[in-house]
């Protein structure tokens, strides 16, 4: 009864017609829309995370604001103008456009995954542990580590952006870079570092400790050899020795890592510094104590990731960044382990096999042992989310990004076509302080106008300008200048500081590591565009001279002569006494004001008179000595493979074994103190060089004495 009174109700409840889901697609239905709010509430809560995660979890840098000269032209007509931190001269921010693209800018720097910021990692180090034979295995895990995040990074200003002034010194085994870039054919990723073991170099108690402290960044200029092997579905690697090595495992320091498909490679030098140690008949690469800054070649340290092949093209055709955004990335884990102090050729590869050291050789089995497993990546300190960017020539003007690259769209081992026969690398700035913070400079932007004027009709096809401004304030730049030349020259903003501008005479002598890593970004990145590169400074002219009229005619005869460097002597030039402005004798301040206890004057130069004109009385008579206090010089892009502000430190023939140079036609020497293929200057028949640095206020002291039978002017 109970059952049939319910069939014959449930009719009743229905309208007519009309037909009723069973109930367990009712039930189904509402398990779906529940699901489908709960996963709102989650993307909700994750948006918020991470929006908070970026307001507040970045840490922010502060920028040191120190005042800058106003901008002025050759007649000081420039107005003052403010400069927008930005504008390192890409192609991507010119056009009517460019306030839009910026925000367009910002808005991808928000959409990008939180993971993809810039961190580094830092781990812990044992010093103590160095001793033990064999060395112990690091047992750190990711929770040892301390995570710094850093801000969004853009690729047209990645080296405004990247923190090289804010080097994690709690971990010097992390390379200390100051910038990265791909080759242009997309197979490495290039980092150019410095050794920041060098800008403390005293014998006081505070920098020795800083010199043990450092140790670390020694041992990033000397190879390992390791071997890979797989553990628990993991690619692991372990030291070894060079029989046991992997091939591309056999010469490096750092693993990388490339994001998003994770893929890991192992780091090559460009150059081999403890060869080049041996070929200089150093008795020892490094020392315990640190004090050999005078190793000018271990100044500069510059390495490279090779990128996975199915990554290359990507990379090497620009479309890994996307609206000013990278999207590819790359980990750098450095491999940790002490520095091989003695003989540079206590550890030499295969190649090298007959220069290796018989007394005192580096035994891998008895120093890391047969079983050093390396920690995970995820457990070991490391820099994180490196931003791959575009090659240099799709980043700088004025090479157009709307130029058709399809012609070389494949990667392969063709070398780029040259665009210049001569260029200049600088790295200037609109005013800085003198050694010593002896006294301010402040004419940078008249000094480069009058400068590239010069150079353009003597033969400089272009000027890569590193303008270092920003280290020194942000109220000016050399942009108003470098933008009265669009086609002929291409401006890097480039802000982070020297690290020691001391004189060179004293206990912790100076270390102007941005002008190095400067002068090792511009060969690297535009030097396989060009024949020869000209590194000078904007008060130094090199001057063709007797039967040359061009500096490309003398390259000419040095081709013909196979010539690859070619010096000159600098020394500092006077002032004439007619081409400045009537001195104003200045007697107030005393040693305060003038450096001594007599009057000086504020030397200036008439805006109709230019500084060569004014700066070019030689203090030597004829021909300059060899032995000088400093040299610059014009060099081939592709024999140089590194280069100190006045000298190739390593070139070609540096790093060739005896077979590689016989087989090359050059005469073997198992010393190179001087390159063969290097030459000084003719200055009477070929070029000089005049050094037009300016005469600070300090320096006049006294003048009155010294001018008063026409010495010291002419």
């Amino acid at each position: 009864m109970v059952a049939f009174s319910r069939q014959q109700s449930a009719p009743s409840l229905r309208k007519r017609g009309s037909r009723r889901a069973p109930p367990h697609v009712c039930v189904q239905f509402l398990v779906l829309l529940l699901v489908v709010a709960l996963f709102c509430v989650y993307v909700a809560v994750i948006v918020t995370m991470s929006l908070n995660s970026t307001n507040d979890g970045v840490r922010k840098k502060s920028p040191v604001t120190v005042p800058v000269p106003k901008p002025v032209t050759d007649t000081g007509t420039f107005e003052h103008a403010k400069e927008v931190r930005g504008g390192a001269t890409p192609n991507m921010n010119r056009g009517p456009h460019s306030v839009e693209k910026k925000k367009q800018k910002q808005s991808n720097h928000q959409k990008l995954p939180q993971d993809t910021t810039l961190k580094a990692f830092l781990e812990p180090i044992n010093q103590s542990t160095w001793d033990i034979k064999p060395l112990p295995v690091r047992t750190t895990t990711a929770k040892d580590l301390k995570q710094i995040t850093f801000p969004p990074i853009s690729c047209s200003t990645f080296q405004k952006d990247f923190p090289v002034d804010e080097y994690p010194d709690a971990d010097p085994f992390l390379p200390w870079i100051h910038d990265v870039f791909p080759t242009d054919d997309g197979k490495f990723i290039q980092f150019v570092a410095q050794n920041k073991r060098r800008c403390h170099t005293g014998t006081t108690e505070s920098e020795t400790a800083l010199l043990k402290h450092f140790q670390p960044q020694a041992s990033l200029f000397q190879h390992v050899a390791v071997k890979k092997f797989s553990q628990n579905g993991q690619e692991r690697y372990r030291l070894a020795s060079h029989q046991e090595a992997d091939p591309d495992g056999m010469v490096t320091r750092f693993i990388c890592r490339f994001k998003p498909n994770m893929q890991t490679t192992l780091s090559v030098f460009n150059v081999d510094y403890e060869y080049a140690s041996f070929r200089k008949g150093q008795k020892k690469m490094f020392t315990v104590e640190g004090h050999d800054i005078k190793d000018i070649h271990t100044s500069q340290l510059v390495f490279q990731c090779p990128v996975p092949p199915e990554l290359q093209e990507t990379i090497r055709s620009g479309k890994s960044v996307v609206n000013d955004v990278a999207t590819l990335f790359v980990d750098v884990i450095p491999i940790r382990t002490p520095p091989r102090y003695g003989k540079p050729g206590r550890f030499f590869p295969p190649r090298l096999r007959d220069f290796q050291d018989t007394e005192t050789p580096f035994d891998a089995s008895k120093e890391w042992g047969d079983s050093h497993i390396l920690p995970r990546i995820q457990d070991s300190g490391r820099w994180e989310n490196i931003p791959i960017c575009k090659p240099s020539l799709m980043t700088y003007s004025p090479y157009k990004e709307e130029e058709d690259h399809s012609a070389v769209a494949m990667v392969s081992d063709k070398k780029p076509e040259k665009k210049h026969r001569l260029v200049a690398c600088v790295w200037a700035s609109a005013g800085y302080a003198t050694r010593g913070e002896r006294y301010a400079i402040n004419d940078g932007q008249r000094r480069l106008q009058e400068w590239i004027h010069f150079n353009l009709l003597v033969g400089v096809d272009h000027f890569y300008i590193y303008d270092n401004s920003g280290a020194h304030g942000n109220d000016a730049s050399l942009k108003v200048i470098t933008d009265m030349f669009p086609e002929q020259v291409t401006r890097i903003e480039w802000p982070s500081k020297v690290c020691n501008n001391n004189p060179n005479n004293v206990d912790s002598p100076g270390e102007r590591s941005s002008q190095y890593a400067a002068e090792s970004s511009c060969r690297l990145r535009f030097g396989p565009y060009t024949d020869w590169i000209g590194g000078f400074d904007i008060d130094e002219y090199l001057v063709p001279v007797g039967n040359y009229t061009s500096l490309k005619q003398l390259l000419d005869k040095l081709d013909s002569e196979d010539t690859r460097m070619f010096s000159f002597g600098s020394w500092r030039a006077w002032p004439r006494r007619s081409k400045i402005e009537e001195p104003v004798e200045i007697t107030k301040g005393g040693k305060d004001y003038c450096g001594r206890a007599r009057s000086c004057f504020e030397l200036k130069v008439p805006p109709n008179t230019t500084m060569l004109q004014a700066y070019n009385c030689e203090r030597q008579r004829g021909p300059k000595k060899e032995v000088m206090p400093a040299e610059k010089q014009l060099y081939r892009a592709d024999y140089v493979k590194l280069h100190f502000v006045h000298y190739s430190t390593i070139t070609e023939l540096t790093m060739m074994n005896k077979e590689e140079t016989d087989a090359a036609g050059y005469v073997w020497r198992m010393r190179v103190q001087a390159d063969p293929k290097g030459r000084f200057t003719d200055e009477l028949n070929e070029a000089t060089m005049l050094h037009s640095k300016s005469v600070a206020r300090q320096d006049t002291a006294n003048w009155k004495e010294v001018c008063k039978h026409n010495k010291g002017f002419c």
